[in-house]
């Protein structure tokens, strides 16, 4: 899928499902996207994924997936560098106002879509007026982050966790703005998908072979 097509199906509101990819080795995100992802999430902030990763991994996809590079900052050399390999978009960190979207928008100049990760009390504080920011295409949620800044770390559950989440989704929703998250099991990501949440990332690269060696020895023990 070509970036544009992957832009108008986020702007359609089409579901778009993937995985976080944290290993650092193009055949890891091959054999994902072979299974059928819509998209993959290539880590640069908590996995292994620096610009030459990138460049390496989209080079061997071939275009057979859209990926989006999250960076580890918010530097403008950073994102100008992680902008310059390809991928379809770029998912920042950590912008807790819009002055930092702004900064990212500048920072990339149209090259790729800017997912801006709201994960922070500031965040939810601002989103109203994060979501009105001009080259912004979606808002991406960082539940473990989020929750930590809360106070009630990984307590997704909590009633402030989900009042957040509520603020965050109906500034969304009336910026006509595509809303994403991660979460761990695809029952958890099926429950954002219910509230309206579109684009989705289920899952980690080693969370699957962690499960299915461990399926496979279940099944070998008997």
């Amino acid at each position: 899928m070509a970036p544009a097509a992957f832009r108008d199906r986020l702007r359609t509101g089409a579901s778009l499902l993937g995985t976080l990819v944290q290993i650092p080795r193009p055949e890891v995100a091959v054999r994902l996207a072979a299974q059928g992802f819509d998209w993959l999430f290539l880590d640069g902030e908590h996995g292994g994924f620096g610009p030459a990763e990138a460049s390496r991994t989209l080079a061997a996809l071939a275009g057979a997936v859209p990926c989006l590079l999250r960076v580890p900052s918010q530097e403008p050399d950073v994102l100008a560098d992680a902008a310059a390999c390809g991928a379809a978009g770029l998912i920042v960190p950590h912008v807790d106002s819009a002055a930092q979207a702004e900064a990212a928008v500048r920072a990339v100049r149209g090259r790729g879509l800017v997912v801006v990760q709201a994960e922070s009390r500031e965040a939810v504080a601002d989103i109203e007026a994060i979501v009105r920011v001009p080259g912004v295409d979606a808002v991406f949620v960082g539940p473990y982050d989020l929750t930590t800044s809360l106070g009630i770390p990984e307590r997704f559950d909590h009633p402030g966790f989900q009042a957040a989440l509520d603020t965050i989704r109906e500034a969304c929703r009336a910026a006509q703005m595509p809303l994403g998250i991660f979460r761990m099991t695809g029952a958890e990501a099926r429950m954002h998908m219910a509230q309206g949440f579109t684009l989705l990332a289920a899952g980690t690269d080693g969370a699957l072979l962690e499960a299915g060696a461990r399926s496979l020895l279940a099944e070998l023990r008997g």
